[in-house]
């Protein structure tokens, strides 16, 4: 009887010709050969599914599967009831392992019972570069790669999707515990770590670069309606007000800081999933003494510490949020405790 691979490799691809033997090539290289290639066909109208039958038939690891119905959920499902193993190993078409990725993964799980999901840093490709400047994904890796412990993770869960979906390596009971990849107006990927951090599932990201992420214009994480702004809004907003309900904190007055375009947006995300705002803060001057959807708005100075009270700062780039977090502890908050990062 032949022996169950120690990780499945789930790979969904579509019209993927181009890069599907870059990818291929990072998988053959890797140091833990047991593993079994998931390639889920999604409907590719190109050479994609030649490439992969290609190699099916010199390499017993690799499965070629076609997905039932069209789509990136469906694809991914469908892989994963489809694999052997007790461990899944996301990967994309277009990216590449590191020789190390799946051993290094494989031995933190082992390593690591309490952990459901491990991640690792990526480093960032940018491809056709003459086309657009990708820097609002380079920020966004550099950002990532910061965010490693699982506390970082809780704590940071409601800014950003704190993982590259590539990236990520997870128990397959969770699936069966928790549910797998859902449907949904929302990123598929981030919805399931947000589902599963809920569920008090704990996760970490290993300090190494494992995975060459490759940019270009027309990633699916670009281009689909599911991976837009108001897309992650509303996903962060239900998410975030379970999360408030769980610790208790919504029991709090909550208050904002930041009264922007797209904070309004955020706020209206919210206020559907029952969180209200008692009170806003502002930077400027000409806001402060007026009030928004009856709630009156105040000076940032004004910030006090109040055991009573959660701030959500829903303001602020990349750059401005080390300020934001140093005048707020400056006002003797702390992050998670009395305030939380939600853009």
């Amino acid at each position: 009887m032949a022996t169950k691979p120690v990780a499945s490799i789930v790979l969904p691809y579509w019209n993927a010709e181009r890069t599907l033997n870059r990818c291929l090539n990072s998988i053959h290289n890797q140091t833990c050969r047991d593993w079994e290639l998931i390639a889920v066909n999604d409907f590719s109208s190109d050479d994609s599914v030649k490439i992969i039958e290609g190699l099916q038939k010199i390499d017993s690891r690799i499965k070629s599967l076609h997905s039932p119905t069209k789509g990136i959920v469906e694809a991914l499902n469908f892989g994963i009831s489809s694999s052997a193993s007790g461990i899944i190993i996301r990967m994309d078409s277009d990216d590449e392992m590191h020789p190390d990725r799946i051993r290094k993964q494989i031995e933190f799980l082992n390593a690591n019972p309490d952990i459901g999901l491990v991640s690792s840093k990526v480093s960032y490709k940018l491809e056709n570069s003459e086309d657009f400047s990708g820097k609002g994904y380079s920020i966004y890796v550099d950002w990532i790669n910061g965010v490693l412990s699982n506390e970082e993770i809780k704590l940071h869960q409601f800014e950003e999707s704190p993982f590259a979906h590539p990236s990520v390596a997870f128990r397959k009971v969770l699936i069966h515990q928790y549910g797998g990849y859902r449907e949904g107006n929302f990123p598929e990927d981030y919805e399931l770590w947000l589902r599963w951090l809920s569920k008090g599932v704990k996760m970490q990201k290993l300090n190494s670069n494992l995975i060459q992420w490759h940019d270009s214009k027309g990633r699916l994480s670009r281009t689909g309606v599911c991976y837009s702004e108001d897309a992650f809004q509303e996903v962060k907003a239900l998410y975030l007000g379970k999360w408030l309900e769980q610790s208790g904190i919504k029991q709090k007055k909550i208050s904002c800081w930041g009264l922007g375009k797209i904070a309004k947006r955020q706020i209206h995300h919210l206020s559907v999933n029952h969180v209200n705002i008692s009170k806003f803060y502002e930077v400027d001057p000409r806001k402060v003494g007026n009030s928004y959807h009856v709630s009156p708005i105040y000076s940032i100075n004004e910030i006090r510490k109040d055991k009573k009270e959660f701030i959500l700062v829903l303001t602020g780039s990349r750059e401005a949020k080390e300020e934001i977090q140093k005048f707020l502890t400056g006002k003797g908050l702390s992050l998670g405790t009395d305030y939380l990062f939600i853009a």
